[in-house]
């Protein structure tokens, strides 16, 4: 083994200008066991001196030769033949690269034991006039994983085709050689050594700094040379098939070639290039032939139909026949580009006016597509009210019907499994007298309507979502049921009843601990707190809900360990013969493919994962024998995306049976990370774990329980997923004990009788509602990085009265930014986010502005802004008790009214008062006098001595305790000893 880890190969042609800080970055590597085999390409500047001053001064570490004008290839080619580390990387001399670029590949080459090892990379730009370099990060896989590319197939169209951001083990290259006199000499290298690696690593950091000179790159330059492009993949290809590649990798490499080619038609339209028609039409012919001759049927590539960017799709008509490709170009030769770019702006408006009336004429509702065009209008919504003032309007107006249910599942997104069940059960005689109404997005209503109606459920009144019925629906049923959260404006009254029965047994992160979005708990933490009954399928669920959106001291309803509502479809064996008689599957194992949607609500990525979802049903469409049949259901946010018509053995989830119900009908499940696991285990059936992603996944998210801890299988290659679903042995005793113990084919009809009917259904109840703890809340404005903030998130840790619970509060845009400090509260510290919007009625709103705004107070303004107090205070807390609420921060005057309605000690602490603010500013002067002259039923006032010659204050003294401290942060133990 050689005492030289890695070789850095550079090859040198005419870089004077860029090359020292190209060697600076390399001689200084923080990896010491390095060769520099820099090749001197005959360039005719005055590089050679260059690299001679770096030879000397780093003898041994720092080797030059110098051979006769060939290119690039050559050159690196040359380098190769003299490399002795064990690993390559190459360096263009224009570039430049991070100080630990080579340590940072070689210690995950060697750790993990990879041919292969890929960085990020950065795009540097040099901006005219200024020194300062432009930078751009250029992403590669986020996964950190190892693996080989014949298991991450579509991570192969996605590889760079450079060698520059890559560590090679030296082995790997031994039959690759750069082609030599011909452009695109790199995908040859990239593409082969991608394929033939037999582990890859991943270095998501940009390590490799690639400048980009003009505008004009790689990629949309083009020239005579531009039809090596041919012989570049003519070469590739032919590696491929004597290495026993090109049929494993076809798809992929059909798409990487048609991909490459079109993007050099992208490049012809710039004005500049105007004159060079016969070199365009020269170049299409050679690409076209090509793809004629090597890869027949190229046009029907699934890749060409989910990969694709946008801006070659919208071309991509054009080109998928030579003929047209010409006639376009030619076309494009002769209009100039501005005149083509405002034509397009014209005719795209034109088409999108044109499309809306083909569609409006072809339609058989024209006055309610007028109706709802004129709702989106501007002038509309000046004049009416908007949902959350509407609903406060019903609110306040509409009793309570005793005989309404209300059903919301995934914010009218879905028809899921708890409540499908609780809707089966309530076809029963017993709820002939109640009205049983089902939420529903209007786009979906037709679709669940027909769903029920194949149950025999015809007895379900859907109202669609944010309607006008459904706000006054949510306000006067007496029973309400989801298995999410209802909207932020929803509002419980006292004499309602609301069960949340969520909608998972949480496998991923949730609530407090997910980094990054500490903060936004808000809306489904509230819900939690005002819900009658919270409903979990184990033990297990309960303490995670619980201590992660800090329920346990201040929750005041029930909590029902029954089970889940849907898992009561898995005991109806009826059903099972039933479906697959109907389905004609009797004589097939049925598979059913359920993953977790990746990402989150405000990063939805939906495009990457569709993409790498359609790689592996693909795949394993190939896989599967004729007897098998997969079925596949997404989250609603990807489903719509896969086109399922071109495999064989991979069909749809069918949309006719709902969830639970098909899933009982089925042999075996394969998921990810999802909650479903837990609710297929009640059937005992075979679950497959296919963790394709798990480093990755983990990384961004985490889970509660190891995925090693379950007794279940686990695979990450389609490989080994078909292997596993030939296995016929499986048994998971533990899993299910743990996880399943309360299911039964009695859990959704007791869940009804109990929750509507008030029937003793010996479900195991958790009473919260005479919890006594003592609670402290305190509202504060955003936790920033600085000293003063800090030391009060310590202080909070390290007081010494731990007797009281404390909650902080603050408003959840606030904490955006710093949401990664809330992390560093001990866990027995709560918090309590407040979501955007108030609950006005029209009027309270115009009391709002008179009030707030204007400076306009009377019996009505005060009237109006107590009435809203109340109903915030209603909406935010529900039946959470409080001993003592401490303003700790902030100048938000409706939040002092808010306070004001909670039954508490309370304490308000002006933190921030500015002196020379208050002597300068009228506003802020005026909303100091408003603060203090709206606190006399405060227990306890804290003021800086800068406050007391206020004649304000002087005047509260008389009715409230009255503090002066200067310290800042005041400490909560202090604060507390005040008022005790």
């Amino acid at each position: 083994m050689s005492d030289i880890k890695v070789s850095i190969i550079v090859p040198v042609y005419n870089v004077e200008k860029y090359l020292v800080n190209c060697m600076e970055s390399m001689v200084n590597q923080t990896l010491q066991e390095i060769e520099i085999i820099t090749v001197n390409d005959g360039s005719p500047d005055n590089s050679i001196k260059i690299l001679e001053k770096y030879e000397q001064k780093y003898p041994g570490k720092v080797r030059v030769y110098t051979t006769e004008n060939r290119g690039v290839s050559h050159a690196r080619n040359y380098g190769i033949d003299r490399a002795q580390g064990d690993y390559i990387m190459f360096v263009d001399s224009d570039d430049y690269i991070e100080l630990n670029m080579a340590e940072k590949l070689y210690k995950k080459a060697i750790t993990d034991n990879n041919d292969l090892v890929m960085c990020a990379r950065c795009n540097v730009y040099e901006v005219e006039g200024k020194t300062e370099l432009k930078k751009k990060a250029i992403k590669i896989f986020s996964m950190n994983q190892n693996f080989k590319m014949i298991d991450r197939k579509f991570e192969y169209v996605h590889a760079s085709p450079f060698p520059w951001d890559k560590l090679f083990k030296r082995s790997l290259l031994d039959d690759i050689r750069f082609p030599e006199g011909i452009r695109f000499e790199d995908l040859v290298v990239a593409f082969g050594a991608l394929a033939k690696a037999e582990s890859i690593g991943v270095v998501p950091e940009p390590l490799y700094y690639y400048r980009k000179t003009t505008q004009v790159g790689f990629l949309n330059s083009f020239s005579e040379a531009t039809k090596d492009i041919v012989k570049a993949f003519a070469l590739l290809f032919d590696y491929m098939k004597r290495h026993d590649l090109f049929d494993e990798f076809k798809e992929e490499l059909e798409y990487i070639c048609v991909r490459h080619f079109f993007y050099r038609y992208e490049s012809f339209y710039a004005d500049e290039k105007k004159g060079q028609l016969k070199l365009k039409i020269d170049i299409i012919n050679a690409t076209q032939d090509f793809l004629e001759d090597y890869i027949p049927g190229w046009s029907s590539n699934h890749y060409l139909k989910y990969v694709t960017s946008a801006s070659l799709k919208k071309h991509m008509k054009y080109y998928v026949n030579r003929n047209k490709a010409i006639q376009y170009v030619t076309y494009r030769e002769k209009v100039p580009g501005r005149v083509y770019r405002l034509f397009l702006k014209i005719s795209g408006k034109w088409d999108k006016v044109s499309r809306k009336w083909k569609k409006f004429k072809k339609s058989k509702k024209k006055a309610a597509v007028i109706k709802r065009n004129i709702k989106k209008s501007k002038v509309y919504k000046l004049f009416h009210l908007p949902s959350d003032m509407k609903y406060s309007k019903y609110y306040d107006s509409l009793q309570v019907n005793e005989k309404v249910i209300l059903f919301e599942s995934k914010h009218g997104e879905d028809l899921a499994g708890n409540i499908f069940n609780m809707i089966y059960e309530t076809a029963r005689d017993k709820y002939r007298d109640y009205r049983i109404c089902l939420v529903m997005k209007k786009d979906l209503i037709e679709t669940y309507s027909k769903q029920l109606s194949n149950y025999g459920i015809n007895h379900v009144h859907f109202i669609e979502l944010h309607t006008d019925e459904y706000l006054r629906t949510l306000a006067l049923a007496k029973y309400l049921v989801t298995d999410t959260s209802f909207p932020p404006y929803f509002i419980k009254k006292p004499n309602q009843v609301y069960l949340n029965t969520w909608h998972g047994t949480p496998l991923k992160a949730m609530g407090r601990i997910v980094p990054d979005r500490e903060y936004a708990l808000g809306n489904v933490q509230r819900n939690f707190y005002i819900a009658d009954y919270l409903l979990y399928q184990n033990e297990f669920s309960k303490k995670v809900f619980f201590d992660d959106y800090m329920l346990n001291e201040v929750y005041k309803g029930k909590v029902l360990l029954s089970g889940y509502p849907r898992n009561s479809s898995f005991y109806r064996t009826d059903r099972r013969d039933k479906i697959r008689t109907e389905c004609g599957l009797t004589e097939k194992q049925v598979l059913v493919y359920m993953p977790t949607w990746r990402g989150l609500l405000h990063k939805k990525q939906n495009k990457e994962q569709v993409e790498k979802i359609f790689s592996y049903l693909a795949h394993l469409d190939h896989k599967l024998r004729d007897d098998q049949v997969l079925f596949v259901k997404l989250h609603p946010f990807v489903k719509r995306s896969i086109n399922y018509s071109e495999l064989i053995h991979v069909k749809e989830f069918p949309s006719e049976y709902e969830t639970y119900d098909f899933l009982n009908a089925s042999d075996l499940l394969i998921t990810d990370y999802s909650s479903i696991m837990f609710d297929y285990a009640c059937s005992k059936k075979k679950i497959i774990l296919f963790t394709y992603d798990r480093a990755e996944y983990l990384g961004d998210r985490g889970i509660y329980i190891d995925l090693d801890e379950m007794d279940l299988p686990k695979v990450e290659t389609v490989d080994d997923l078909v292997k596993e679903i030939n296995n016929p042995d499986y048994d998971y005793p533990k899993f299910y004990k743990r996880f399943c113990s309360y299911d039964s084919a009695e859990t959704a009809k007791n869940v009804c009788d109990m929750v509507f009917l008030q029937e003793d259904t010996k479900l195991q109840v958790v009473d919260y509602s005479k919890n006594q703890e003592s609670n402290v809340l305190i509202y504060t404005k955003a936790l920033k990085n600085n000293e003063e903030d800090l030391k009060f998130i310590e202080g909070l840790n390290n007081r010494k009265d731990k007797e009281k619970n404390l909650f902080l509060h603050f408003k959840a845009g606030a904490m955006k930014k710093t949401s990664r400090n809330l992390s560093l509260l001990n866990q027995e510290i709560g918090y309590i986010p407040i979501s955007p919007g108030r609950n006005y009625t029209f009027s309270e709103y115009i009391a709002f502005i008179l009030t707030f705004r204007f400076g306009i107070k009377n019996s009505y303004t005060k009237n109006k802004i107590n009435t809203l107090a109340e109903r915030e205070t209603a909406k935010y807390y529900g039946n959470t008790a409080f001993d003592y609420v401490i303003n700790y921060s902030g100048m938000d005057l409706m939040l002092i009214h808010v306070f004001d309605a909670i039954d508490a000690k309370k304490i308000f602490y002006f933190h921030d008062f500015n002196e020379k603010k208050y002597n300068s500013s009228k506003i802020y002067k005026k909303n100091i006098q408003y603060a203090i002259t709206h606190l006399s039923q405060y227990t306890l006032v804290i003021v800086p001595s800068s406050m007391e010659k206020l004649a304000e204050i002087k005047q509260l003294r008389e009715k409230v305790k009255i503090i002066t401290i200067d310290e800042k942060p005041v400490s909560i133990d202090t604060i507390l000893k005040e008022v005790i």
